[in-house]
């Protein structure tokens, strides 16, 4: 039996190798009897498909087989070996996207860095002018105020200026945190004591005024708590006044040492569309004894003439906008899990896409980049991984925090074609040290790359 289905897909190997198109597939018999199909995780642009007949005109589109895990080399997929035939193929993902060559943008110390480092540390906010230029404001260590914002301008995402308080080879924050020193009293009222991260800056409904959504991050107990938040400025970014906590965890803040490593809400992205604001966020609960407990993909709104003030958000929970946002429950709305391959959501962001007439949500997994499609927001397809990674290991390379960008167009607003804005480093993490064992300091910097979204029939 178990050997009737292992030549079966030997013979579906041959297939394949033979379509110039597809990437060839190698195949194993493990040792409880599974079948396992691998193929070059550069391949990211097909998808794997079944049929329970050998009848070329009748595979059906899998998303993803049972099990669909990402390694260094390879992606694979084990198949229960069974007496039914397994036929399989590669085929073109309906949706790919394309990366092209990386270009860096900061390098930490040059001139042209201005005095950043350890940017971007979040997504970009990025705001479109009236003459087409755009204001940006980046998060990370400006001069000497860590975990802080400053603004920048730029007309076409590759060369930049400082926009804001500073010189042109010195940018100065136009936010930082409130710094109340107070690192264990859950009854403290800052939410923002040592950083300040900005995700999103739009227009306030009075048509001058500027809001922005920013991860507020306060350290309780040794570890950092995280909630969104609202910043307002009267005079185009320069400076900004504390709103308040916009939306926060289901799991208050902690009373005690938490077991997990910095809990709540953070890494959000945002997208304005029919009179609301959707705010799209990791949530990670605060669980005893769980350093590294699963972060899930959550979504709140807020009417547009709220201007997202504190008490107007509601989560999407049980199928309604049902719940507040402040301590409320919500739901997963994307289905992340070993079994698909991406584990550990983090740093949302949104944007609508032309090219598809679809929304796409874009985020880092512990295996790389990945995106999800949807038509009303709240549904969306398994994560796809376009840009295969290990993800958040100490003193290795990683890209993340990133943003994408179509010229010309508003902010979120996305083309077929555009950039990437993401923080690089050739070595993350702290402890890490050169080949002669000396201390290695690699800051995370701006880097670009180009993009092209991709639609198979």
């Amino acid at each position: 039996m178990k050997q009737f289905a292992f030549l079966v897909l030997i013979a579906f190997a041959a297939w394949v190798a033979g379509a110039q198109v597809r990437p060839k597939l190698a195949i194993s018999r493990s040792t409880n009897q599974t079948v396992v199909i691998d193929w070059p995780a550069t391949n990211t642009g097909f998808v794997l498909q079944a049929s329970i007949t050998p009848a070329i005109s009748n595979w059906q589109l899998s998303d993803y087989p049972p099990v669909f895990k990402p390694t260094d080399q390879v992606f694979c997929v084990s198949v229960p070996a069974t007496n039914a035939s397994g036929f399989y193929r590669l085929a073109p993902a309906p949706v790919a996207i394309n990366l092209g060559t990386s270009t860096q943008i900061f390098k930490y110390g040059a001139p042209s860095a201005m005095g950043l480092f350890n940017v971007p540390d979040m997504h970009t906010a990025v705001l479109q002018q009236p003459s087409n230029s755009y204001l940006l404001w980046i998060t990370g260590d400006i001069g000497t105020n860590s975990g802080s914002v400053a603004m920048l301008s730029t007309t076409n995402f590759l060369n930049y200026q400082n926009a804001g308080p500073g010189t042109l080879t010195q940018a100065g924050a136009v936010f930082t945190p409130s710094w109340d020193g107070n690192t264990n009293d859950p009854a403290m009222t800052n939410i923002d004591s040592i950083y300040v991260g900005a995700n999103a800056v739009i227009t306030a409904t009075n048509g001058h005024d500027l809001l922005m959504f920013y991860e507020a991050g306060t350290i309780t107990f040794g570890t950092e708590y995280n909630v969104m938040a609202l910043a307002r400025s009267t005079n185009n970014g320069l400076s900004w006044t504390r709103q308040g906590t916009v939306i926060s965890g289901h799991d208050p803040r902690p009373t005690s040492a938490p077991g997990t490593s910095q809990p709540g809400i953070s890494e959000p992205g945002m997208i304005v569309t029919n009179g609301y604001m959707y705010m799209f966020f990791q949530y990670i609960p605060n669980r005893a004894n769980d350093p590294l407990a699963p972060s899930v993909i959550q979504i709140a709104r807020s009417s547009v003439a709220s201007d997202g003030a504190p008490g107007a958000w509601t989560n999407y929970y049980d199928n309604s906008w049902s719940q507040p946002s402040l301590g409320g429950l919500a739901d997963n709305i994307v289905a992340a899990s070993s079994t698909n391959g991406c584990t550990r959501p983090v740093e949302i962001w949104p944007a609508y896409n032309t090219y598809l007439n679809a929304d796409v949500l874009l985020f880092v997994g512990n295996e790389g980049w990945f995106f999800s499609t949807s038509t009303n927001l709240v549904t969306w397809t398994a994560p796809v991984n376009f840009m295969p990674e290990k993800m958040f290991n100490n003193c290795q390379p990683m890209d993340w925090n990133y943003v994408f960008v179509t010229p010309g167009n508003p902010a979120g607003v996305l083309g077929q074609t555009g950039y990437v804005l993401y923080a690089h480093t050739d070595q993350k993490g702290l402890g890490c040290t050169n080949a002669n064992g000396t201390p290695s300091f690699q800051p995370h910097e701006l880097w670009i790359r180009p993009f092209t979204f991709l639609k198979n029939p």
